[in-house]
């Protein structure tokens, strides 16, 4: 029997908790970072892929600088090296990594860095060459240690954000980049880099005019083009969306889901205020709703009031009854102490959403259902689906609401996608018997007969055997 890692374990988990909730980069980190703990972990690529395919979705791809082309960046570093055969050292290192012989090119690094110790161009290699083995703190390392030598350094400090960026430790990120701007503010790298970091904090207008400023810099830079163009097209969707659930909650302001859909839309748009607002009002209404607390930790997460977020990720654990698990008395032992981080830590390593989001829209789809707004029903049945392609009740629900819009012949084959994952769908036989009694009688019978012989409800039952007494 294969044994996983506790704390491989809990990367996935995290994972899967940032991908249940839309945070879609965080959840690449996690599953990057399990991974790598653990190679063999069952499912790992799937949900990397997944997560990034998702990611690519909703934002297009916001590529950092330094990510552009590693060749390129690692042949003028060597190329700035002065010892002996020291233009080769990025080619040999290139070739190297392709092998996968990674101890090897370290090795060969460290060999140069000891003839020259102080070498600029080196340590950025090296750094280099760790961030894109995703050894993330050795990269830190030696970049703090160069920037002790070269104080201010603008092409240090630029790599030590893009290493800050890479290990979602967004303030430090944030710093290193304004610190590097202000030696030199006119640096379009610098910029995107910024841009790419306002984009996985939310910042989105921020991200906008810090790609517009680097582009009036530096016109012909088609990458920073491309990145404005996602960007944008991703503030448009955030924008249409955010204007249809504002409409959808002032008509339905007890529908306490589309309160939560918006609060989260608001976020992921920048609007961080009025989507605490709106969260705290859903709240308010219902105070069991624990994916709003999530929502709100997460908000205040980004914003740094770590204080804040503490509370609203505590109250969550609390709720969902996990306040009694090691991580939640290391959490307190930590606060006690004021290691408010380290607590914070912790503290989400329990606060993890437990959300089904094809089972919130059957359950909004319902209510719009039986309110009679069968195109509103409609929307929800049809996302569910799209969510999660396994769930019955979403093609049984879609099925209902086309049979009140007429379209009895798709309802047909929505049953029969009900039935095919659940053959002993009790609801579904007896909606198909009733939808094929007056064309199919016999196939009607058949249905009529097996819903019987299920868990149906008294209502329908009543109704199955008197349509049975009839056609005999």
């Amino acid at each position: 029997m294969f044994i996983r890692s506790k704390e491989a374990e809990e990367l996935f988990d995290r994972g899967i908790n940032y991908f249940r909730a839309g945070f879609y980069a965080a959840a690449i980190r996690e599953f990057k970072a399990a991974k790598k703990n653990e190679p063999d972990y069952p499912n790992i690529d799937h949900f990397l892929e997944a997560a990034h395919k998702k990611n690519n979705e909703i934002s297009g791809k916001l590529e950092n600088y330094i990510e552009e082309n590693f060749d390129e960046e690692i042949r003028q570093l060597s190329e700035e090296l002065t010892f002996e055969d020291s233009s080769h050292l990025g080619r040999k290192v290139e070739f190297l990594l392709k092998k996968d012989r990674v101890i090897e090119a370290l090795k060969m690094l460290e060999k140069a860095e000891a003839i020259v110790p102080d070498s600029k161009p080196l340590l950025l290699l090296m750094a280099n060459v760790q961030r894109r083995l995703a050894r993330l703190e050795d990269a830190e390392k030696t970049l703090q240690r160069a920037l002790l030598i070269f104080p201010g350094d603008v092409d240090i400090l630029n790599n030590l954000g893009n290493v800050f960026l890479a290990r979602s430790f967004f303030a430090d990120a944030e710093d290193a980049f304004r610190e590097a701007l202000r030696h030199n503010p006119d640096d379009p790298r610098i910029l995107n880099n910024i841009a790419s970091l306002n984009m996985q904090i939310s910042r989105l207008d921020e991200a906008e005019r810090n790609l517009r400023r680097a582009l009036k810099i530096r016109p012909e830079w088609h990458k920073v083009r491309q990145n404005l163009e996602n960007l944008q097209t991703r503030m448009n969707a955030l924008d249409q969306e955010i204007e249809t659930l504002r409409k959808e909650f002032v008509e339905h302001p007890t529908y306490l889901d589309i309160g939560m859909a918006l609060g989260k839309v608001l976020f992921f748009r920048g609007y961080f205020s009025e989507a605490k607002n709106t969260l705290r009002n859903v709240l308010k209404k219902n105070p069991g709703l624990i994916a709003a607390y999530f929502y709100l930790g997460m908000a205040h997460e980004m914003d740094g009031d770590y204080e804040k977020a503490i509370e609203y990720y505590r109250e969550m654990v609390i709720r969902s009854g996990k306040d009694n698990r090691p991580e939640f008395l290391n959490f307190e032992s930590l606060m006690k102490q004021e290691f408010f981080e380290e607590a914070l830590s912790e503290l989400k390593k329990i606060a993890v959403l437990d959300l089904d989001l094809a089972s919130s829209r059957i359950n909004l789809g319902i209510k719009y259902f039986e309110d009679c707004q069968w195109q509103g029903a409609l929307r929800h049945f049809e996302e569910a689906v799209k969510i999660n392609d396994r769930y019955p009740d979403a093609f049984y629900w879609l099925a209902l609401t086309n049979i009140q819009l007429g379209e009895t012949a798709r309802a047909k084959e929505l049953l029969e996608n009900a039935l095919e994952l659940n053959p002993d769908y009790a609801d579904a036989h007896f909606q198909m018997g009733m939808l094929l009694k007056n064309r199919a009688r016999k196939k009607a019978r058949t249905h009529l007969e097996k819903a019987l012989t299920l868990n149906l409800r008294p209502s329908f039952a009543n109704v199955a055997r008197r349509i049975l007494k009839q056609q005999k």
